[in-house]
């Protein structure tokens, strides 16, 4: 059975039909229902931009992110699988598109999604004014992780002017971003980069796997881009391994690896985004490194050797506001494993950064919780030394058939080098514990 929720455009004056399971707005006071609490007001605007096309698709990303996060995936019978009904205001250019947004979803988050479209006046209430006589030649997400580090380092080394965006929902995150965003700026100059952080709250929402933020990223990133006119690129610098994120073991199929960035969603995205009129350029420029590569080709190593530590790749940020320790990495989820041995191709892995060091502590590998990734990446790389076809296997290319002996090409060289760093990072640093695991 399905969930059937309503999203409220601001001054929207139609009444929700009956029985929704929730009615979100964008914290209106005095309206019923669920309030999204934000500070979109920041986002710049000119004349007549973003226009009503860029904010139908940010509405439409945050009702996606709202209904993600309000209903657990618990609930259903697998545990995973939800079926959702989304009641999605948006400008006419989008309604026929109702049937392709709700299988992009399907591909992004794992669930049943059932768009219900309908035209509507969409004033968000964008009005921030662009503090500098300079324009950007770029937007640039930036989450506060390694990888976006190191983008802003590249194109700031390139002689490129950026507007950074960023998306938080808690306090830590928000810090980590404005931390380094300023170092940035300090370095280049505040007529070379501008930090946007945008606050985007539902805290009464219990579900925590978010498969959709990506999607509320890309939006906010797009409404900065725009403002600036059709030719202004937003840049998603994301290292290849984690974009394709071949599923480590068999029970980590389909959505149960995040698709936040993978080459199929961005293609498919950027194809729904041409039909209604968008053509700001989506670029990853990673696309085809591994994170090593990333780390390694860094246009300015000096100062990403300073700053490096101030950033955080962890799936689980939240977990040291929980334990009353501040803010930092975990150590121990798949993508501080994954960032560990990029630094190690530099030399620069150290546990101490972490909340715990993976090696330092041999019960890690048995905890149910704790140890879940480092197995799966161990059995994982096992499996690409032995029989990598059975990895393959696994992997989503998500190209047309054409195109598909290509991309498993391209796919097959990335896991191939990003293997060999994980293999490399455990043959250098794992205890001996770790040697027994893996052969």
């Amino acid at each position: 059975m399905a969930d059937e929720l309503y999203l409220r455009a601001p001054n929207e004056k139609r009444r929700p039909p009956p029985g929704m399971a929730a009615v979100i707005h964008l914290d209106e006071p005095g309206k019923d229902g669920y309030p999204l609490h934000h500070n979109l007001a920041r986002l710049p605007a000119a004349p007549g931009l973003p226009g009503q096309t860029v904010s139908a698709f940010l509405l439409a990303a945050l009702g996606v992110w709202a209904a993600d996060k309000f209903l657990p995936r618990s609930a259903t019978p697998d545990a995973w699988t939800r079926h959702i009904t989304l009641n999605l205001p948006v400008s006419p250019d989008w309604l026929p598109l109702a049937p392709r947004l709700s299988r992009l979803l399907n591909f992004l988050t794992g669930d049943d999604w059932t768009l219900k479209l309908r035209q509507a006046s969409l004033d968000l209430g964008l009005k921030g004014a662009w503090p500098h006589s300079w324009r950007p030649d770029g937007v640039m997400l930036f989450s506060g992780g390694l990888d976006s580090l190191v983008g802003a380092l590249d194109y700031l080394e390139a002689g490129e002017r950026l507007l950074l965006v960023s998306h938080y929902d808690f306090g830590q995150l928000a810090s980590i971003q404005q931390t380094l965003a300023a170092a940035l700026s300090r370095h280049y100059g505040p007529d070379r980069v501008h930090h946007l952080g945008l606050r985007v709250q539902f805290p009464q929402a219990p579900e925590l796997s978010m498969r959709s933020r990506s999607l509320l990223y890309l939006a906010l990133g797009l409404a900065g881009a725009a403002c600036f006119g059709a030719a202004t690129p937003l840049i998603i610098p994301e290292n290849g391994w984690i974009s394709l994120n071949p599923p480590l073991t068999a029970n980590r199929l389909g959505s149960c690896s995040t698709r936040t960035t993978h080459p199929y969603f961005l293609e498919q995205l950027t194809g729904l985004w041409q039909e209604v009129g968008l053509v700001n350029p989506l670029v990853n420029p990673y696309k085809d490194l591994t994170k090593g590569e990333v780390v390694r080709r860094c246009r300015n190593r000096d100062l990403l050797g300073q700053l490096f530590g101030e950033s955080v790749s962890c799936a689980r940020p939240v977990v040291s506001r929980w334990q009353g320790r501040a803010a930092g990495a975990c150590g121990y989820c798949y993508p501080c494993l994954m960032r560990r041995a990029a630094l190690h191709t530099l030399g620069w892995d150290r546990g101490e950064d972490y909340g715990r060091d993976v090696w330092a502590e041999p019960e890690t590998l048995a905890h149910r919780v704790r140890g879940r990734d480092l197995r799966a990446l161990l059995l994982a790389a096992k499996s690409w030394e032995e029989t990598p076809a059975e990895v393959e296997a696994r992997l989503m290319v998500g190209s047309a058939p054409e195109a598909f002996t290509g991309r498993l090409a391209a796919a097959r060289r990335v896991l191939d080098r990003g293997f060999g760093e994980i293999a490399g990072w455990f043959r250098d640093q794992g205890p001996e514990w770790v040697q027994r695991y893996g052969s």
